[in-house]
């Protein structure tokens, strides 16, 4: 009953956001875009993609450091199993798998590694927000929708902060509280919750110091900066340039829309959030959806191959982690 309702919502969202996406739109002004784009820029487009998944990896490591001393290249082949994962995998399965994958390689909590990918889209979304505040006052007006969805955001952010930070202030509070809720549940599950705890007070403990903090907040602003340099590239395939401000724009608008449930790959995730952050700026409908095939094209056919071989190279094997999944270890 829980796939049938994660998979329910997982196609009617997508289903949505390509209406969306494609309403009213000229598909022969379309394709003759897309037939005419200067598609030199996939290189440099690729170059800072390899920065950007550089920086993630260097991040992960460092958020990983209560759990162990990992270098970049030990934690990239988890890490680009998990996004291509993501690109064949609904409802960002990815992540799981990257979790577990990591964990079974290490001998570690699968819990704690996956708390670790909380705190990846906690530093995420401030960086996101960051740089939308930014934004703002390089534009002269911003439409009413950016407004209302970005407040929105910040609200929940704040509440997952607020969450995050008494859990690890009084971690012993919350162990009690589980403790006493528990007690009419199956043994199994009181063992669990036990341990996801533990696991989650250890991945959650990079965030305890300011000094690791600060590094790890750098790291992700230059991390969505350099999106919007690959968003701007996408653009300027097809004759387009806009401020950078509305780059950041795209940016926060397509991190967020693939935060939702949705197909493999994100599409018509990420065509949406080109279409909602680019219209109101007098960028056309047709390019608008141009580039959003350029984006997501040049970054999912290397991203999904890289983690394809990675898996090949250094998976534990597809039964293995099929079991972890199932079992919910993680």
């Amino acid at each position: 009953m829980k796939r049938l309702a994660v998979l329910v919502a997982t196609l009617g969202v997508t289903g949505l956001m390509i209406v969306y996406a494609f309403w009213d739109v000229d598909i022969a002004e379309l394709m003759t875009l897309l037939g005419k784009g200067d598609y030199w820029v996939v290189f440099p487009f690729l170059a800072l993609l390899v920065l950007f998944y550089w920086i993630t990896a260097l991040r992960w490591s460092l958020i990983l450091r209560p759990l162990g001393r990992y270098s970049t290249a030990h934690v990239t082949p988890a890490m680009m199993i998990g996004f291509g994962g993501d690109n064949l995998l609904p409802a960002h399965m990815g992540d799981l798998v990257r979790a577990i994958v990591f964990a079974i390689q290490n001998g570690l909590s699968r819990s704690g590694v996956f708390m670790t990918l909380v705190v990846e889209r906690a530093l995420d979304v401030f960086a996101i927000l960051l740089l939308f505040f930014v934004a703002t006052f390089t534009l002269e007006s911003l439409p009413a929708d950016f407004e209302d969805a970005f407040r929105a955001a910040a609200a929940l952010f704040v509440l997952g902060m607020v969450g995050m930070g008494l859990f690890l202030r009084y971690p012993a509070f919350f162990g009690r509280w589980w403790e006493a809720w528990s007690r009419p549940l199956p043994k199994k599950i009181r063992v669990l919750g036990t341990r996801f705890l533990a696991g989650s007070e250890a991945g959650l403990s990079a965030l305890r110091s300011p000094r690791a903090l600060v590094p790890l907040v750098a790291l992700s602003l230059l991390k969505w900066t350099t999106m919007g340099g690959m968003v701007w590239m996408a653009l300027y395939s097809y004759d387009v340039v806009v401020a950078p401000g509305i780059g950041a724009l795209v940016v926060a608008a397509t991190a967020l829309v693939v935060t939702l449930p949705s197909v493999p790959g994100f599409f018509g995730m990420i065509q949406a959030a080109f279409v909602f952050a680019l219209t109101p700026f007098g960028v056309s409908h047709e390019a608008a959806l141009a580039a959003s095939v350029f984006f997501l094209l040049a970054q999912w056919i290397p991203v999904t191959l890289t983690g394809l071989a990675f898996y090949i190279i250094t998976g534990p094997g597809m039964s293995r982690v099929q079991k972890e999944m199932q079992a919910g270890k993680h």
